[in-house]
């Protein structure tokens, strides 16, 4: 998992069908802006950190605008 790659979720805090794109991480932890449905296309429901241990990685990858790169 990296800074643009999109994720899903079973936790509880996350409507089904939801997805999200990892926008930073530190340590164990990853902050997530979650969309209603496709990233981009779908309404922003709100951006969290979430512990990567509840993220699914979809395998897919997006680079947000405003991600740092190093």
């Amino acid at each position: 998992m990296q800074i643009g790659s999109i994720v899903r979720s079973v936790h509880i805090a996350v409507p089904q069908g939801a997805r999200g794109i990892v926008m930073r991480i530190l340590g164990d932890m990853a902050l997530v802006a979650w969309y209603a449905d496709e990233p981009g296309t779908s309404k922003l429901l709100n951006t969290e950190p979430f512990f990567l241990e509840d993220l699914i990685d979809t395998g897919e990858l997006v680079r947000p605008a405003n991600a740092l790169m190093h």
